[in-house]
């Protein structure tokens, strides 16, 4: 079916879907054109906005109905939510605004997809969860629709775990927009879960080392847990100091001040090639040096020689700039912090001022 269709024919179209019966194939035909007229690259169709109402209705009544065209239909919401009229118009009905939808229904339904019997469904789901979920209100709306809060987050990294298919890529990224909330974040390192995710952060998919980087920086804003994070069972400091290292070679004096996975990297080690998953490591880092006790804990452990170099390198002002001010707390003594907890200091607005001017005049 062509997407150069008459509006009124469009119409009919998206009214179509919420009809149960009729042909399959038609159906198909008619997600398809829809699929291609709400693409990125597609300019919003007025007839589409001016009835995002009905096409939500009919695709949702096509997620009840008709399990062949899932996968289509939930794509055409991908693709909605993408745009922030589409994402509001989905999340009020996810809220029980709409009468004839409740938010548990929606997401239970979606949710059903994920599994192993049908990947590239749930590849759909996944994209459009992650979508919805990326503000903290929406996050925790979705969450609340979360029929068994603690079996779905469980099953979630669990799939993600044990199968590398790149159709669950996006659990990673789900699980970080929901840890902007306290409580799934102190689930996560409560349960024995995080350390499931360790290992990807130094894995071959960018979407998996991400979503997962991203969560471990949203658990670093638990202050509370920052000794554990830091212990050594964890592991997790020289987990994310990897990353930043490169093939720099060091004296046998200074590789003993760095933890075994640290020591003696091979010539063609290579760093983060994305600069906003080092940023990101930076900033976990820098929440891990709060407090006095972590701060100590990071320096034994060699963070400053791995960060001397990282600055050398990084071609990123913005991240030379995080990289400084990192190494600023961890090269002074806790004299001249003057301070157990970063938390406690009541910085004046003036100086949150000057302090931003002159990280602005660093950049420019």
């Amino acid at each position: 079916m062509s997407s150069e269709i008459p509006n009124d024919l469009l119409l009919v179209v998206i009214r179509s879907l919420a009809t149960d019966g009729g042909d399959p194939e038609l159906k198909k035909d008619g997600l398809q054109l829809l699929l291609s007229l709400t693409g990125d690259k597609c300019e919003e169709n007025k007839t589409i906005v001016d009835n995002v109402d009905d096409l939500l209705k009919g695709l949702f009544r096509v997620l009840e109905t008709d399990s062949r065209n899932a996968n289509a239909a939930y794509l055409c919401l991908v693709n909605l939510s993408a745009k922030r009229n589409g994402l509001n118009k989905i999340m009020s009905f996810i809220n029980g605004d709409t009468p004839s939808k409740k938010g548990s229904t929606i997401v239970s339904n979606a949710l059903r997809y994920v599994n192993e019997q049908t990947p590239e469904v749930a590849n759909a789901v996944l994209m459009l969860l992650c979508n919805l979920t990326r503000e903290k209100n929406h996050a925790n709306t979705v969450y609340r629709a979360f029929v068994d809060q603690i079996v779905i987050l469980e099953s979630l990294i669990k799939l993600f775990a044990r199968n590398d298919e790149s159709n669950y890529d996006y659990i990673s990224y789900l699980l970080s927009n929901l840890c902007q909330l306290h409580e799934v974040r102190m689930w996560l390192m409560n349960s024995e879960n995080l350390e499931k995710l360790l290992p990807f952060l130094n894995h071959s998919s960018s979407l998996r080392r991400a979503g997962v980087i991203t969560t471990i920086k949203n658990c670093c804003f638990e202050l509370e847990k920052h000794e554990w994070l830091l212990n050594e069972d964890l592991d997790l400091l020289p987990r994310l100091l990897l990353p930043l290292a490169g093939p720099e070679q060091f004296d046998d004096e200074d590789n003993e001040k760095l933890p075994l996975d640290l020591q003696y990297l091979p010539d063609d080690k290579q760093r983060e090639s994305d600069p906003n998953l080092r940023l990101a490591l930076i900033q976990a880092l820098t929440q891990l040096s709060a407090k006095r006790n972590c701060r100590e804990i990071i320096r034994d452990q060699g963070t400053y020689l791995i960060l001397r170099e990282l600055h050398k390198w990084e071609p990123n002002m913005e991240l030379k700039l995080a990289c400084e001010n990192l190494v600023d707390i961890l090269i002074k003594t806790e004299d001249e912090i003057g301070t157990d907890n970063f938390h406690d200091l009541d910085v004046p607005e003036d100086l949150i001022d000057k302090f931003k001017k002159m990280d602005e005049a660093y950049l420019s």
